[in-house]
């Protein structure tokens, strides 16, 4: 099947532009949580976590005019008064590619690790069997915000410092938004989340995270095939997901490609280089 990355690139910048929507009031102005659009480009800042890129991010610079029309360089010039260390990826194959790689490499920046994006068509069986251990439970719209549940199963189980929480909080009564947690069997306490975003037909998964006590234990396979199934019965026609390319998300990528995902296209992230201490003589 074929997937057009620029219609796959949009869904996916929607997906994390819309975490950043979410957020409560209190929290924009308690922890400094904010995000500008600068044409094409989107970039966020969590001011309450100053040194986590992961937090901290431009989005979109390989978009069409987002260098020559100066968009990157708002948003770069805006991300450093914030006084944040951030990244900013950059999809490979997009038709300003080259010219964003050339922009910031020019700039200081330098390539890291890449994400991968994985894609499949969405009416395809999900070809991942059932494991009838492992109890997945789907989140209405009237999930009480708070305590320690989806915002903070997230938070601990991909490893984010604490107040990353407030991003994942208000998720599950978005409209567009799916979100489910998953037990390793059915006496035990929920240690797994993810999350799934449709529009326009495509359904793009994210926020998939584990307990590390509670990891290889089937989670994360059995809230992949759930969601396949369910966006499936949404009447969507593409599924997109996003992997690291690292070894702490090798279980994941192992999980995307049984369920009959293909890689689409890579996202390299480029940072500039942390500040060293200066050596005495």
């Amino acid at each position: 099947m074929h997937h057009d990355q620029a219609v796959l690139e949009r869904a996916n910048q929607s997906f994390r532009h819309e975490i950043w929507m979410s957020v409560v009031p209190d929290a924009v102005t308690e922890e400094g949580i904010e995000a500008q659009c600068f044409g094409p480009v989107l970039a966020t800042a969590f001011g309450g976590e100053p040194q986590e890129p992961e937090l901290n991010l431009i989005q979109g610079a390989a978009a069409p005019g987002a260098i020559a029309e100066g968009h990157v360089a708002g948003a770069v010039e805006w991300m450093r008064s914030r006084e944040v260390e951030y990244r900013v990826p950059v999809a490979a194959g997009m038709p300003d590619t080259v010219a964003a790689e050339q922009w910031l490499g020019g700039h200081g920046f330098e390539c890291g690790e890449a994400q991968i994006m994985f894609a499949r068509d969405a009416t395809a069986p999900p070809g991942l069997p059932e494991d009838r251990g492992v109890e997945v439970f789907e989140l209405d719209k009237h999930h009480e915000l708070g305590g320690e549940g989806f915002d903070h199963l997230v938070r601990e189980g991909a490893d984010l410092p604490g107040m990353a929480e407030m991003l994942f909080i208000g998720l599950p009564v978005r409209d567009d938004w799916r979100c489910y947690t998953a037990a390793p069997h059915p006496d035990a306490m929920v240690a797994a989340a993810a999350a799934m975003r449709i529009e326009d037909g495509i359904a793009v998964l994210g926020l998939d995270a584990t307990f590390e006590a509670e990891r290889r234990r089937g989670c994360n396979r059995a809230l992949l095939r759930r969601r396949l199934l369910d966006a499936a019965a949404a009447g969507c026609h593409t599924v997109v997901a996003e992997a690291g390319e690292g070894e702490k998300c090798a279980g994941l990528r192992r999980n995307l490609l049984a369920a009959g995902f293909e890689q689409a296209y890579a996202i390299h992230d480029w940072q500039r280089p942390a500040l060293r201490p200066a050596i005495s003589a």
